[in-house]
């Protein structure tokens, strides 16, 4: 199901889609709504994602989208120039996971499943007029899942990313 948002006057729905960013380590989550999967709208929430964690890993890892890709390849695809000077700006790598792999992203896949039950499932009932608005309510609950110590463990997302993460982000 997807999120949306709401004209005041007329009452009509404008979908939207979920960008999700997951640190390898901590599982330290960032997650945004944005209009589209297009260029512009995936490279805003990367930027967003990266000011979030306050750094930048050494690699990223984005699903096989035509907003980082122009020719799949299951070894080595073609990043569109875009990625790539947006890799090159923040002095990283871009490795896209391989087509219908999802093994290569099971971090994510694992985190959206649980962003849909901590997130998705509390506000989708609600009516958002904008999309910050619904972005305000998105990063309520994602401060609340990130501060969440995991059901094995007394640690939480944010803990282990202080601890372990923070310091080798550029």
């Amino acid at each position: 199901e997807k999120l949306y948002i709401t004209d005041p006057q007329s009452g009509e729905k404008q979908s939207v889609e979920v960008f999700i960013a997951t640190l390898g380590c901590s599982q330290y989550t960032y997650c945004q709504a944005v209009y589209s999967q297009k260029k512009a709208d995936f490279l805003l929430a990367l930027a967003n994602a990266l000011t979030y964690f306050g750094g930048v890993p050494q690699a990223i890892v984005p699903d096989n989208l035509k907003s980082a890709v122009t020719k799949p390849d299951r070894y080595e695809p073609d990043l569109n120039e875009s990625i790539e000077d947006f890799a090159s700006h923040y002095n990283t790598c871009i490795f896209p996971a391989r087509s219908r792999k999802p093994k290569d992203k099971a971090l994510v896949e694992r985190t959206v499943g649980i962003l849909y039950t901590r997130i998705y499932v509390p506000i989708n009932e609600q009516s958002f007029s904008s999309l910050s608005q619904l972005n305000e309510a998105i990063r309520q609950r994602l401060e609340i899942h990130n501060q969440m110590s995991f059901q094995s463990k007394d640690d939480s997302r944010k803990s282990l990313f202080e601890e372990l993460e923070r310091s080798v982000l550029k």
